[in-house]
């Protein structure tokens, strides 16, 4: 039976950044179990520049990513709150320029250094079941090609995003505050170039999403409540399709382009965070110990964040460190919330139907505990 001094379950930017910074930092043997096979194209999102600190935090640089990873995004234009489009300039935003990131680039680059640096990915794994005998992480899967496979860790590290059931295996609660899901697809343009920009629309039952990934290829997704997309029968095509072409700021943008999948993709969008104690020599990163509403932008950088942190509180000597961190997560998972209500508050058209209704209901939900 192989034994690591870690193993992280999740090869997505947080699973790997965690894997980089325990060989760096903490010159840590490293195993890193993902379910996929690394194929699925991933959606792209803007990031600021403060990317570039952890990044660099992990011994890479942009230069590392290749001239097209990360491309200057300028702003977006949104009908929120109003049928007057507003534009904002990211350009001018506090927290420096922002990009459009190409995830399968970004990916790849953190994966590839991983193994470059002597650390072991396994993808395609199945069933993983997780056990502690003592100090002592037992881990079991199935994988296609290999088998039915075994593996002992000092430390276990849940990188496995939003819909992670190992933490429910480990007894840790979990905190779930809506049911927003994204409905979305890719979408092509061989005659015109999709410039860098976001394009945000509410509308009665949530709001649309449009940017750019690359010149030909951009990503559509209606974000709404689950149980409104069942009844709206929103996951059809057709009727995407046309809810799509009412839209000002994204459908007379999209003219002449076509889905590259047959089937639009639903993933879920609610916000969540792990909200009791971490077994011993366990830390939960990215999506899995927390993750947020698409409308804050927080992805990409949280996942980068927690998992620079998470990886620094599991190997510390100092006692209570691990605890720190999870205190830290519930902090940031506050403050976002308080940011959540207010730019869902900026629209107030449609107030009495059931999407708006929630978030309002929520909000006022969490004023009346900060109150007592």
């Amino acid at each position: 039976m192989d034994k690591y001094d870690v193993i992280v379950i999740g090869g997505g930017p947080s699973g790997a950044a965690c894997a980089l910074s325990l060989m760096r930092h903490h010159n840590k043997s490293v195993l890193l179990l993902e379910r996929s096979d690394f194929t699925q194209q991933r959606i792209g999102e803007q990031v600021s520049h403060s990317i570039f600190d952890f990044v660099d935090y992990l011994g890479l640089s942009p230069e590392d990513f290749g001239a097209d990873c990360f491309v200057p995004n300028y702003g977006k234009i949104s009908y929120w709150g109003s049928d007057i489009a507003s534009s904002h300039h990211s350009l001018f935003t506090a927290q420096g320029q922002t990009y459009q990131l190409d995830r399968a680039v970004f990916d790849e680059t953190l994966l590839m250094t991983v193994v470059e640096r002597g650390g072991t990915i396994i993808p395609r794994c199945k069933q993983i079941k997780v056990a502690q005998q003592g100090s002592v992480w037992q881990v079991q899967l199935s994988h296609p090609a290999q088998g039915d496979l075994d593996f002992q860790s000092d430390y276990l590290i849940d990188a496995s995003g939003r819909q992670s059931k190992l933490g429910g295996e480990l007894g840790i609660e979990r905190t779930v505050t809506d049911q927003l899901v994204g409905v979305g697809a890719f979408i092509h343009h061989p005659q015109r170039v999709f410039e860098q920009q976001q394009r945000i629309e509410s509308c009665e039952y949530g709001w649309w999403y449009m940017a750019g990934l690359s010149k030909e290829l951009a990503v559509v997704t209606c974000f709404t409540d689950v149980d409104l997309m069942k009844e709206m029968k929103l996951n059809r095509q057709a009727i995407w399709n046309t809810h799509l072409a009412k839209t000002k700021a994204i459908a007379p943008y999209l003219q002449g382009s076509h889905s590259t999948q047959a089937r639009l993709w639903v993933k879920q969008a609610n916000s969540q965070y792990y909200s009791s104690a971490f077994p011993e020599r366990f830390v939960a990163v990215g999506d899995a110990v927390a993750s947020f509403d698409p409308v804050s932008s927080m992805g990409i950088g949280f996942a980068m964040s927690s998992a620079c942190h998470g990886a620094h509180a599991l190997i510390s000597a100092e006692e209570g460190v691990v605890q720190y961190y999870q205190n830290d997560i519930q902090r940031i998972f506050d403050e976002y919330c308080e940011i959540k209500d207010r730019i869902y508050q900026k629209e107030q058209r449609w107030v009495g139907l059931p999407f708006w209704q929630r978030r309002a209901l929520f909000a006022s939900l969490e004023r009346s505990v900060v109150n007592v």
